[in-house]
């Protein structure tokens, strides 16, 4: 049921784009682009450099792109996927001990401000061209665990105390959030109406609870008090000596969580190559325009 939703929605969005870049392309700055990749994340669930191969995941994404200057490009996107971690495959024995794990769906749409480190060549788009990536991501998310088959999700059992009335613990944090996108992308021409491109994203979260750990364990007779009770308990800690003392930390609340993606995308523009078209450079239909007359004039034959 969940692919058969997530096709849908990828079918309904590619036919929406399509629609609006066909009906632009007398303006020969608009295309469209999908594509997909890998995924993973920095946070209280990851300590390596380079992620764990167990807990890379993947992602698809479509957009529509306008060509706004020779040098910036905007996009605009929606991509979904998953992202994954666990304490099992940590470097440190504290995080091995631990033992927690995380998984969760994303759902995000975005504007990206590219900016082309390199011009046109002449009247035609270079070959390779590198760029830099910013600009704003909104996205929802729900971190889960999996035990015995089934899911559990994670924040409605307020694993860090949010449900424990009358105290100092955090309140319970949104699913919907806000993240800064921030990478680096090279273009790869194909034609003149297609092109190649291979993208590595960081989205930097505002929040440290993408995993559901953040900050100390909460009192586990407090804790068992809550509405989830004995299941916030046991999501809470998975040490094998016992639930740990009030206060001892369970995450670093310093360090906000972001996650990764890394794809490629094919990026097709109507008409960006056709005589007259925006392929010959933004100003390349006026130069040909002035060819032609020139050409045309007796005072050259």
């Amino acid at each position: 049921m969940k692919s058969h939703k997530l096709y849908c929605k990828s079918v309904f969005l590619l036919l929406c784009l399509s629609f609006l870049s066909h009906s632009l392309t007398a303006q020969r700055r608009f295309g469209i682009f999908a594509g997909g990749g890998f995924t993973w994340y920095n946070g209280d669930m990851n300590d390596r450099l380079i992620a764990h191969p167990s807990t890379i995941d993947n992602y698809w994404t479509a957009g529509l792109l306008y060509r706004a200057t020779p040098r910036f490009h905007f996009s605009l996107s929606y991509a979904s996927g998953e992202v994954t971690s666990a304490d099992s495959v940590a470097v440190q024995d504290f995080q091995r001990r631990r033992d927690l794990h995380f998984r969760t769906d994303i759902d995000q749409v975005s504007l990206h401000v590219n900016y082309r480190l390199l011009g046109y060549r002449g009247r035609e788009t270079r070959r390779v061209t590198p760029y830099i990536i910013g600009g704003l991501t909104y996205f929802s998310y729900n971190p889960y665990a999996v035990v015995n088959g089934q899911r559990i999700e994670l924040q409605p059992l307020g694993t860090e105390g949010q449900y424990i009335e009358n105290s100092n613990n955090p309140e319970p944090y949104e699913l919907n959030r806000l993240a800064m996108p921030l990478g680096l992308g090279v273009e790869f021409k194909i034609s003149r109406s297609f092109a190649a491109r291979v993208e590595l994203v960081n989205h930097f979260t505002f929040f440290d609870y993408f995993d559901d750990v953040s900050t100390d364990y909460a009192d586990s007779a407090l804790l068992a008090a809550t509405p989830t009770g004995a299941l916030a308990v046991a999501m809470a800690s998975n040490l094998a000596n016992g639930y740990p003392r009030t206060g001892f930390n369970r995450g670093n609340e310093n360090n906000n969580d972001t996650y990764m993606f890394l794809g490629a995308t094919l990026l097709y523009t109507p008409g960006w190559g056709e005589s007259g078209g925006g392929g010959r450079g933004p100003n390349g239909p006026a130069r040909l325009r002035g060819k032609k007359r020139k050409s045309n004039c007796p005072a050259y034959h």
